[in-house]
Formats: structure tokens, C-alpha cells, sequence
């Protein structure tokens, strides 16, 4: 069978290392693949010249709009093409079936490693693969698919009985029994499809290659899929696996033989080790065997609480991976305000903790990149004063109600409450009591407006000296905590349809006026110009930080739109450049590095505009329109 995966290539460079995988699977079996990128070709032009079979997508939430609309557009050409999807988006919203039968014929949910052999079997032998685990189709949507009675989103009312509008096919998941058990030998699998992606698109000229050492999350972070993913997969293996040292380093090498290849980013959400003795013994491994087989620098993923468990256990894992080769790393902070951090967002570890990793990786030598996530709702402090002091403190103990139901956080907020009605039980003592409300909700992190949490995390993370940082607007992806969290609250109505595909716009929620959301959006680009002098090793740059930090902090209130066009100028020339000297140090000819800034530019104005724009190119044009050229 002929097999036409789809992307789009909106120049974040990161290769779509899933379907490189489908494609090495389906080569095994004689299928044929090919790769089309939207921006570059026509799917008429596509359909009409290869004459796929099967069509296959794999989708984050932001782009299933495009892929279903190229999805239906290629059958209108050719009826006959099966149309197969996957991914984060349709793994939590497998109910899109119901939504939109007319372009889509299955879903794979999950790990689809054994599932997509099985389909292209049936398939082939002209069959539906209606029997076959981890797969919907509509003749067995209604019978694989359901609404969990203890559904977060019915315990939190988001849906009614009997309505079925857009969050009724929302809330469907795999029964239980449907999802096969994990892949565990991950050896097995065979060396990812890089030709399909790198002999026709530009990633042949982007010399940084992906690959991921091991599978699987086991924290609960609120705004990732990962929690969700593991309770889909309960009982049905343990939640990490890894490739063998060997078999890993041999698929870098054939990496590096086969593309110019000048540096690796291995994008494990948490690359190896964990703190047990399998994985530190794997580290180990790792660490004596990559300079000698591989050598090329590399960067990598870990979590600050990781790095200071296992620095208690006597292992300095950023000494070991910076002696191996590594270039810089990636610790995520996600939010600097410990309320936000603890409670909504659940990151499960200290504020000491993030700062002690930090100052290891400073005092290596090793530059760091971390995420941050801006423009998270939180509970709002009411003032001691304020005249509605009761009912936004109503707010408040509503918002702390919902925080249990979804993340099952606890706070002893309601006997704080009654300890002060007791010391202070008369009208006389009613300043004193709200004052010391105030106080204790303070402690715990509450902020008297929207902004403050914001420049909190902001500040946060630039006294962690990151070499470079991103600042990231919280977007209310499907089946994750957070995303309930906001409908509760009435934040988000639920629409994912209208999300961009990317997190650095404007925020979607309605708790921040369009006021806030400017300056939430001004946040995020001179945050991270600002780690161009934070994170900086030389002393005369680092003395400038205060003072450029006064300076631009002072202006992000600004509504100015001159301003703001200067704010992304700041982002986008110093991300460029910290990206090429600090984070990723990939030697460039002239050409190449005008090329790298060039697409950097483009990556920038995409994730920046304000609307989404046609991502599919039309057959009668030449030119690809909306997001970047590739």
C-alpha cells in the first residue's frame, strides 16, 4: 500500500519523530511512504500524483483543524483513501470521530508501535480495523468509547445530562480493556524513517537531529498530558522504558553517517537517569560510551528535583553529562509564584530545589534553558480594605474548591478561617481578622492582581542565571488538569478549535482583560531578552542586568504598539543568538547562519500573529499561504 503521512512545518525544527517511526514500521512490511508538508504542496497535488492509500496524520491540539480540512479535501479526490489519525489530540478527544465522520475513518489512540502494524494489515487485506486495540473507527465508536462516571469534567458540572454539544464529545475516553499494554522493549523497534522527513523538506539543512533515549512521565504536572496518558495505560506496564545504551548509540551513529549532523537534542521528557539503580547504572553506561562512539555535543531534558535526588546519592549527573559532551539542558520552572507552582500546576517539588539545580549547572559551566509558563489563572487576594472584601473572598474559597476536586490539593484554608473567627470572633476585631486572612493567603503565594504572579515567575526564573529562557502563555490543551481547572472557573469555554497552534500568543482565557493579556504577551519577549544578561558569564553584561531589567520591567504595561514591535525585535535577535552560542552551538557557513536566522524570523512572527491564517496551500498558487516557508 501506498502511505502519505502529513505535517506541518511551521518551523519549530523539530522533526515528527512518531511518524518517521510509522513509516520505518510500514517499510519493514513493504508498504510505500512519502511525506507531505502543507506549506510546500498542494494536497490535491499530493493525492492526484502519489495515489496514497492511506492518509496519515498525527496531530497536537492546535493543528486538528487543518489536518481535518486536508483530510476532507483529499477525499473529495480520491473517495477511496483511508484517512488515519493520532497523536496527543485525538488520543484525548478520541470522540472528534463523532464531530467529523465525513473526513475521518480511524483514530489511533496511545502508542500506536503494534496497533499501526495491524491496521495497515487489515487494511490490506480490505478490512476496518474494528477488532483491533487502540483503535476507533466509526463502526465501533460507540462501543470502544465512554463518559467515565467519575469524569473530573462531570464532577466539575462541565457537562449536563443529556446535552450532547461541543464538551459532550469532548469528555469521551478508551474504555478500559480497549488500549493494549505499553511497549516495553523498545530495542525491538527499528531505526526511525529520518529519509522521509530529511531527503525532502528542510529539515535536511536544520543539522540539529532529535532522538529520545527512553518513554514515559510518571509526574502529575497539570497542564501536561502525561498524567492523563498513564492513568489511559494504568496496569498496562510501567511507565519507563528505555533503548539499551548500544542499540541507542548505534541509531545516532547511522544518523550521522547518513546527514550532516553537527548536534543532538534527545528530547525524553526526562532523559535518563531516574534515581534508581537501573537508570543510573544506564547513565553510567552512557556517559563512558557517547564521547568515544558518537562525540557530537548534545543537549537534554531533566527535572531540577531529579538532578538534586540523585546529587544527595553522591551522583553529579550534570558533571557526568557535561564530561559526555552535553552542551546545555533544559529544567523546566513553569511558574515562580508557589502557589501557582504548588497547587495549580502541581510541579511536585520545592523552590529550593529548582534554585539549588540551577546553581550546579551555573557552577559546571553549563548553560540552561528554562520553560516558564505565564498567564495562569489564580485565585485573587482580596485587599484588606476593599468593600466586597466577602465576596471575593467567597471567590477565593470557590477557586480553592475546585483546585481539590481537579489536582486533589489541600489546603487548610477553612481551618485558618475558623482559627481566626475564633481569635477574633466580633465585629470590632473584623480588620484584624481580614488582615490576617490576607496574611495567610499571601504566604501561600496569593496575589492582589492578575500582573504580580506573572513578573513573579518572571523574576523567578532570570535570578536562576538561565542562559536562555522561555516564557510560554498557559494554553488550555485537552484532558489535562489545568484545562478543567479554567472551564470551572469559566475561563475557557471549551472551544479548542480556535487555539493557535503555538503558546507564545495572546492568552485565550477570559479571566485577563485584553489589558493583561498585552502585558502578559510584553512579558513573555522581555523575559526573555532579559537572560541575555542575567545568564550571561561575562561580569560587565551581568552588571547590566538590573538595570535593563528596571528599565524594560517598568514598560511591559505598555499598550503602544511601536513598543511592541521593538519588544519582539528584542526577542527574536537575542533568542537567535543565545540559541546559536549558548543553548544549541551548532558550527554554520555565512549561508547557513543567515538561513537559521531567517527561519527563526519566521517561527517568531507565526507564534506572534494574532490570527490564524490558511496553512494548507491552495493548488492554483505557487506560494504557501499563512505561517512560514520551509
Amino acid at each position: 500500500m501506498k502511505i502519505l503521512f502529513v505535517m506541518r512545518d511551521d518551523g519549530d525544527m523539530t522533526e515528527p519523530m512518531n511518524q518517521m517511526l510509522l513509516s520505518a514500521l510500514a517499510r519493514q512490511r513493504g508498504h510505500e511512504t512519502q511525506m507531505l508538508v502543507l506549506q510546500d504542496r498542494s494536497v490535491k497535488d499530493a493525492v492526484s500524483s502519489f495515489r496514497p492509500d492511506v492518509m496519515a496524520f498525527s496531530c497536537i491540539t492546535g493543528n486538528q483543524r487543518t489536518y481535518i480540512n486536508a483530510a476532507a479535501e483529499a477525499k473529495n479526490i480520491k473517495r477511496s483513501i483511508i484517512t488515519a489519525f493520532g497523536g496527543p489530540h485525538f488520543t484525548y478527544f478520541p470522540g472528534e470521530m463523532m464531530r467529523h465522520p465525513e473526513a475521518m475513518d480511524l483514530i489511533c489512540v496511545g502508542e500506536g508501535d503494534d496497533a499501526w502494524l495491524e491496521i495497515l494489515a487489515e487494511l490490506e487485506a480490505g478490512r476496518m480495523p474494528d477488532q483491533i486495540q487502540n483503535v476507533v473507527t466509526k463502526e465501533n465508536v460507540y462501543k470502544v468509547l465512554e463518559i467515565p462516571a467519575d469524569s473530573r469534567k462531570v464532577q466539575l458540572g462541565l457537562i449536563s445530562d443529556g446535552s450532547k454539544d461541543e464538551k459532550y464529545f469532548d469528555a469521551f475516553t478508551m474504555k478500559r480493556g480497549i488500549v493494549r499494554s505499553r511497549k516495553v522493549d523498545l530495542d525491538t523497534l527499528p531505526f526511525l524513517d529520518r529519509g522521509l522527513v530529511y531527503d525532502s523538506t528542510a529539515f535536511r539543512k536544520r543539522f540539529k537531529r532529535t532522538h529520545m533515549a527512553s518513554r514515559g512521565c510518571p509526574f502529575r504536572c497539570a497542564y501536561c498530558f502525561e498524567p492523563q496518558f498513564n492513568d489511559l495505560y494504568k496496569g498496562l506496564g510501567r511507565v519507563r522504558q528505555y533503548y539499551g545504551v548500544d542499540r541507542f548509540l548505534e541509531e545516532l551513529k547511522y544518523v550521522m553517517k547518513n546527514w550532516d549532523t553537527r548536534y543532538f537534542k534527545f528530547y525524553d521528557d526526562v532523559f535518563p537517569p531516574f534515581p534508581s539503580p537501573d537508570e543510573v547504572a544506564w547513565h553510567e553506561e552512557f556517559c563512558s560510551k557517547y564521547p568515544v562512539r558518537v562525540g557530537l555535543p548534545f543537549h537534554i531534558l531533566t527535572r531540577c528535583d531529579n538532578v538534586m535526588k540523585l546529587h544527595e546519592k553522591g551522583v553529579n549527573v550534570i558533571r557526568d553529562w557535561k564530561k559526555a559532551g552535553l552542551a546545555s539542558l533544559t529544567m523546566s520552572i513553569e511558574s515562580g509564584n508557589q502557589f501557582i507552582h504548588d497547587h495549580v500546576i502541581v510541579r511536585d517539588m520545592s523552590q529550593e530545589q529548582v534554585k539549588a539545580a540551577f546553581a550546579i549547572a551555573y557552577a559546571e559551566g553549563v548553560y540552561t534553558f528554562p520553560n516558564t509558563i505565564v498567564g495562569i489563572p489564580s485565585p485573587i487576594l482580596p485587599r484588606e480594605d476593599d468593600p466586597h472584601f466577602d465576596e471575593k473572598l467567597a471567590l477565593v474559597k470557590r477557586d480553592l474548591g475546585i483546585l481539590k476536586t481537579v489536582n486533589g490539593t489541600r489546603m487548610d484554608f477553612d481551618e485558618a478561617l475558623k482559627l481566626n473567627q475564633t481569635w477574633f470572633p466580633n465585629e470590632k476585631s473584623t480588620a484584624l481578622r481580614r488582615r490576617s486572612t490576607v496574611q495567610f493567603l499571601g504566604n501561600m503565594g496569593l496575589r492582589h492582581d492578575n500582573i504580580a504572579t506573572n513578573v513573579e515567575s518572571v523574576m523567578f526564573t532570570l535570578k536562576c542565571k538561565p542562559g536562555f529562557a522561555e516564557f510560554l502563555t498557559l494554553f488550555p490543551y485537552p484532558g489535562t488538569k489545568a484545562t478543567d481547572w479554567c472551564e470551572a472557573r469559566g475561563d475557557f469555554d471549551g472551544d479548542f478549535a480556535k487555539l493557535h497552534a503555538s503558546y507564545q500568543t495572546k492568552s485565550p482565557l477570559s479571566c485577563f482583560s485584553e489589558e493583561e493579556k498585552e502585558v502578559i504577551q510584553n512579558l513573555t519577549l522581555i523575559g526573555t531578552f532579559l537572560t541575555l544578561f542575567w545568564g550571561s558569564r561575562n561580569r560587565f553584561i551581568q552588571r547590566l542586568a538590573r538595570p535593563m531589567t528596571s528599565v524594560l520591567m517598568g514598560m511591559s504595561s505598555t499598550r503602544n504598539k511601536r513598543l511592541q514591535a521593538l519588544f519582539l525585535w528584542l526577542y527574536t535577535v537575542s533568542k537567535g543568538y543565545m540559541h546559536r552560542t549558548r543553548i544549541y552551538p551548532i558550527r554554520y557557513s555565512f549561508r547557513e547562519k543567515i538561513r537559521f536566522y531567517l527561519e527563526m524570523i519566521q517561527l517568531d512572527l507565526w507564534k506572534q500573529r494574532k490570527e490564524r491564517r490558511r496553512l494548507v496551500k491552495r493548488p492554483d498558487r505557487k506560494l504557501a499561504l499563512g505561517g512560514p516557508v520551509s
